[in-house]
């Protein structure tokens, strides 16, 4: 069995394509210049719940997504879908305005010790991915299970460019406002 890239577990060929299908999703709303980076623990379990995949019809989303979602897109200054169908729309304005959304680690992990633990191991990865190819202006951690990263980028230049809410992270259910209100 080969080795996630993304979580680092021992993984069958589905686990790789599901990691690929939502790297797929994500560049497709990559900004060019990425002003503000938010870095959360780990995707959902479901792919219809991930923040890229642009619903059809919101209802495919769950409860818990969709404010999620809605969430995100308003700290960017982006108003939330007003029909069933336009969250590809909000998120071509989430690229425009400089926001990109990652994961600490790219793959599904149930919350708690594991996910923390994971996170902390794979903390100098995630700089590196943020050092070599996002290089943005901003980074936002989102979630308690990010709070590792922290010590991680305040030892680096990303210490007077790391937003955080009073030396924690941003903690979900996000406050569109009390995050909006902290970006440059």
């Amino acid at each position: 069995m080969p080795v996630c890239d993304g979580c680092g577990a021992l993984v069958d060929d589905a686990h790789i394509r599901r990691r690929i299908e939502r790297l797929e999703l994500a560049t497709r709303f990559r900004p060019i210049h990425i002003s503000v980076l938010l870095i959360d623990s780990a995707p959902p379990a479901r792919i219809e719940d991930y923040f890229y995949r642009p619903a059809a019809d919101r209802s495919e989303r769950s409860p818990a997504s969709r404010a999620y979602f809605d969430a995100l897109i308003q700290a960017a200054g982006v108003a939330p879908p007003a029909s069933p169908s336009g969250e590809e729309s909000a998120l071509a304005e989430f690229q425009r305005r400089g926001f990109f959304l990652i994961a600490a680690i790219e793959c599904p992990l149930d919350g708690g010790a594991a996910l923390k633990a994971a996170i902390e191991r794979t903390a100098p990865a995630t700089l590196r991915r943020v050092n070599v190819s996002y290089k943005p202006k901003s980074i936002v951690l989102l979630s308690a299970e990010t709070q590792p990263l922290i010590p991680v980028f305040q030892q680096t230049d990303w210490a007077s460019r790391l937003l955080h809410d009073n030396g924690t992270p941003f903690a979900l259910p996000l406050s569109s406002v009390r995050l909006a209100s902290r970006l440059p």
